[in-house]
């Protein structure tokens, strides 16, 4: 079991071109013993050739084709439910891996106790070329801290049969069902812990749209508060509503200044100086 067989799972729809890049640094890993699972949400019938293309670069790709699109949170249950690897974690198609991330998970679960799953920072490419890198301290986070704020970001590495066990990500959820998966594993099978490094890329330059629509973010941020509300204190619930406000795009500087406290002063100043770098196209 020192080389379990790990699954990689990527939604994709009509984006041959960043899914190549996807799976391209899936491949490149030093870590070999991998299951990719491509699901095709419903591309169009020439994206689908392209993307069936694609999916012959390796014999551990293996594809999942939609006739018609069923959501992100449903592609991403598809390929949850029929993964054969152990360990399990995500990737989306506009995104990439650095080499090493997938054996670093691997090695840190082996040497870990009772958790329920890892993650790493995160390396932003943002309009214009400027890059940011978020998350280099090594965080153990447990229920109560992510109640507080999803220290977790978009993808994680765990026990496939955690997934399995929790349902994987909730379709009724327009956004943050991310976050709402993270709640569920971290509250019921332990903590989790981000190791120190960003080996995770994230790619806001190109023009296509992210898998998961932006202008829905504040609907499903509501809908997960109202979730999980009658678990949240009143500090947890105010929380949630400061970064329901911050990542849903309030304009309003000094109403977010109100609503972060001293608490959420460090997670503020990120995100303005984030919001000042993108602008300077």
């Amino acid at each position: 079991m020192n080389k379990p067989l790990v699954t990689v799972y990527i939604p994709t729809k009509n984006r041959p071109e960043l899914l190549q890049r996807a799976i391209q640094s899936t491949l490149r890993q030093d870590y070999q013993n991998l299951e990719i699972i491509v699901v095709d949400d419903g591309s169009t019938e020439e994206c689908k050739k392209q993307i069936a293309e694609i999916c012959q670069l390796s014999a551990n790709i293996r594809l999942i084709s939609n006739v018609q699109s069923a959501g992100a949170c449903s592609a991403r249950n598809q390929a949850i439910s029929s993964a054969k690897g152990v360990f399990i974690t995500g990737l989306d198609d506009d995104d990439e891996f650095l080499p090493g991330r997938i054996s670093a998970f691997v090695d840190a679960w082996q040497q870990s106790t009772d958790i329920s799953l890892l993650c790493t920072g995160y390396h932003f490419i943002l309009p214009g070329g400027k890059q940011i890198k978020s998350g280099r301290r090594a965080t153990r986070i447990n229920c109560n801290s992510i109640k507080n704020i999803n220290d977790v970001g978009n993808q994680v590495f765990t026990l496939t049969c955690y997934l399995q066990q929790i349902g994987g990500f909730d379709p009724a959820l327009v956004a943050c069902q991310d976050y709402d998966v993270w709640i569920r594993l971290i509250c019921r099978f332990g903590p989790g812990i981000r190791l120190p490094n960003q080996s995770y890329v994230v790619h806001q330059e190109h023009d296509s749209p992210r898998i998961s629509a932006l202008h829905k973010r504040v609907e499903g941020h509501q809908a997960l508060i109202k979730k999980h509300k009658s678990s949240l204190t009143k500090q947890q619930l105010k929380s949630q509503r400061f970064f329901c406000a911050l990542y849903g795009g309030e304009p309003d500087i000094l109403k977010l200044i109100r609503l972060s406290g001293v608490r959420n002063a460090i997670p503020l100043a990120k995100m303005l100086a984030v919001r000042l770098l993108s602008r300077r196209r």
